[in-house]
């Protein structure tokens, strides 16, 4: 019993001595920081702790729903359709598409289906580049459709909370700006994982 009070005794210290550190280091910075931040970067450390894999810490998913009676091949083209509308109604335009082979072939001879979209406004990333260069990374949104290895497909894209709320406050521009290309990507996987718009 007296080690486990040890043990506990020294673990407490060493978290006090690092929240001392961590105040007096970056402490007029803390008091900045968006009030989601902790949260958020906590949930990501769960994520990545619990999975192993970073990705799955970063990006959000939805699974396609193939109506009986609908082919794969047309659920993946009625969901394009339906994020293409959706990222039109929220000022955002389709800037690219890649078909990607996977297993050294493409779908109609036996690979598995991925293709990457990438969606832009050009008027929206223009303020975000005036605000911090280093926003081009996020740039272009991209959604992602994957078919995995039991034949699911899957949409993917970045979730963009971290990017909004994972550092100082952004300014009231350009937090709408951000919350609105936010809500449509998660619009757009929502509604096109559906097959409904």
């Amino acid at each position: 019993m007296n080690l486990l009070k040890g043990i506990f005794t020294i673990v407490g210290a060493l978290v006090v001595l690092g929240l001392l550190f961590v105040g007096v280091k970056y402490g007029s910075s803390l008091t900045k920081m968006d009030g989601k931040a902790l949260g958020l970067y906590m949930d990501m450390a769960d994520k990545v702790l619990t999975t192993g894999d970073p990705a799955k810490g970063m990006v959000i998913k939805r699974k396609l729903v193939i109506e009986e009676g609908t082919t794969k091949e047309e659920a993946i083209e009625n969901a394009i359709e339906i994020m293409d509308e959706v990222a039109d109604e929220h000022g955002l335009a389709k800037v690219d598409a890649k078909i990607m082979p996977r297993d050294g072939k493409f779908m109609k001879d036996g690979g598995k289906y991925t293709q990457i979209r990438h969606y832009c406004s050009p008027s929206i990333a223009d303020i975000f580049l005036n605000h911090s260069g280093e926003f081009v990374g996020f740039m272009p949104c991209r959604v992602g459709i994957v078919e995995d290895n039991n034949g699911d497909v899957w949409l993917y894209t970045m979730g963009l909370d971290l990017m909004i709320h994972g550092g100082h406050e952004l300014p009231p521009k350009l937090l709408e700006l951000a919350t609105t290309v936010k809500e449509a990507m998660e619009q757009m996987i929502e509604k096109g994982a559906a097959g409904e718009n």
